[in-house]
């Protein structure tokens, strides 16, 4: 899982530093690190309802503020 994670993030570094968005050196945020999975959560019931109310088509505006029609 971990060789999982790695590699996207390494590819949107590099594609991020030819694109000239970001440098070399990443920042560290441990006090965020760690929080993550306590934080991750807090969104899951949120995200799982969007999910299934797009994929049913009837979500009429998402966050963003796409419409959404079903075809």
């Amino acid at each position: 899982m971990k060789q999982f994670e790695e590699q996207p993030h390494q590819d949107l570094h590099q594609f991020l530093q030819s694109m000239k968005e970001i440098d070399e050196r990443l920042p560290e945020c441990p006090d965020v690190e760690g929080k993550w999975e306590q934080m991750a959560k807090a969104y899951i019931p949120d995200g799982i309802r969007e999910f299934f109310d797009e994929r049913s088509g009837k979500a009429e505006r998402n966050r963003m503020g796409y419409h959404m029609t079903k075809m």
